[in-house]
């Protein structure tokens, strides 16, 4: 008996020294089995979450395939559903804002009622896009003098937007209630969104609050030089056109001092007619159009053969809107960082 209580004696101690050398992982443990889930609708909102997040072992998981990009659209697959259904309630889900992904949070909240959406987008001054009907749009028709601030009317899009498949490849031009919600590509709007995130998982996890705070600051830093950069560097060239695929660079190139992009449309089912090439074509070499900006998330044959025949250079940047499923923290400084030098080197050309 008294060897059977030194052992266990002995055995409590040991467990007790080795308890001390694991407080974090018990910690994280113990969360994995109770508090909130967190969840983010697009691509470049999740990669902003998970560098608030970053070193309080909470993950954030997205809705939309990593490789999706700009979800316009998209339409949540089953397997997305059961993501959103089996996630940890409540569920708090980070939206990018005006209208881009109203659908998908519509159909999130059909398979998760604890879901709490959080528009990551509030409070940022955003860019209507043209009054044009789709007809119109087909003809490639461009005012030259666009009023960035006349946002439009703000309609509820969810059952235009499900009337829509979800194209791989097309080349196509949205309307979110006449706003750009393109905003995650500007580094200084990128500071609003990371505010918003920050402070509303404060708000959820009083714990982590300071981390959240504390990481968010150093992103707000980062940021605003990283927009500084853009800005300075770029806005020598601000008095040139440029074109890109559609309007998901407005807000970087706002930044910078440029005048609204043109914009290569299409319809998003057929090929563009001759005709239609021809009037972009023309258009474009009205305007002095050097330069076009495509995207590795849509093919760029089109703008090839647009800037061929208009003298204008073809380059690809990145928004972040689409990448790899499990991205390095710094990754979206990492890919605008690239982008700032690319844009550089095509418009001192």
């Amino acid at each position: 008996m008294k060897k059977f209580t030194i052992a266990f004696l002995l055995a409590v101690i040991a467990l007790c020294v080795v308890l001390a050398f694991v407080p974090g992982r018990i910690r994280k443990a113990a969360q994995a089995s109770s508090g909130y889930g967190v969840a983010a609708t697009t691509y470049p909102i999740w990669v902003l979450t998970r560098e608030v997040l970053d070193g309080t072992g909470i993950e954030a998981q997205l809705l939309t395939p990593p490789d999706a990009g700009c979800p316009h659209d998209y339409v949540l697959t089953a397997n997305d559903l059961m993501k959103v259904s089996a996630a940890r309630k409540p569920l708090l889900l980070f939206k990018n804002g005006a209208g881009l992904d109203d659908h998908i949070c519509k159909a999130a909240l059909t398979a998760n009622k604890g879901i709490v959406v959080v528009d990551t987008g509030a409070g940022i001054e955003v860019i209507g896009e043209d009054d044009h009907d789709d007809d119109h749009e087909a003809e490639h028709h461009h005012d030259d003098g666009d009023d960035h601030d006349d946002h439009g009317e703000h309609d509820e899009l969810e059952e235009h937007e499900g009337e829509h498949g979800h194209e791989e490849a097309g080349h196509h031009h949205h309307h979110h209630g006449g706003e750009n919600g393109h905003f995650f590509a500007s580094p200084y709007e990128a500071r609003k969104i990371v505010a918003t995130i920050a402070d509303e998982l404060a708000k959820s996890d009083p714990v982590h609050a300071n981390k959240f705070r504390e990481n968010a600051a150093k992103l707000d830093k980062r940021l605003q030089i990283l927009g500084d950069e853009f800005k300075s560097q770029l806005a020598p060239y601000a008095s040139r056109h440029v074109a890109a695929q559609h309007n998901i660079f407005d807000y970087l190139l706002r930044d910078c001092g440029f005048e609204k992009p043109l914009a290569i449309l299409a319809d998003p089912e057929t090929p563009p007619s001759p005709a239609e090439v021809t009037a972009l074509t023309k258009e474009f070499k009205e305007h002095g159009v050097k330069v076009i900006f495509t995207e590795p998330q849509y093919p760029d044959e089109l703008a090839k053969l647009i800037g061929k025949e208009a003298g204008a250079v073809v380059v690809k940047i990145d928004p972040v809107a689409s990448g790899p499923a499990d991205p390095p923290i710094g990754y979206y400084f990492d890919i605008m960082h690239g982008n700032l030098e690319t844009m550089k080197k095509a418009l001192a050309e």
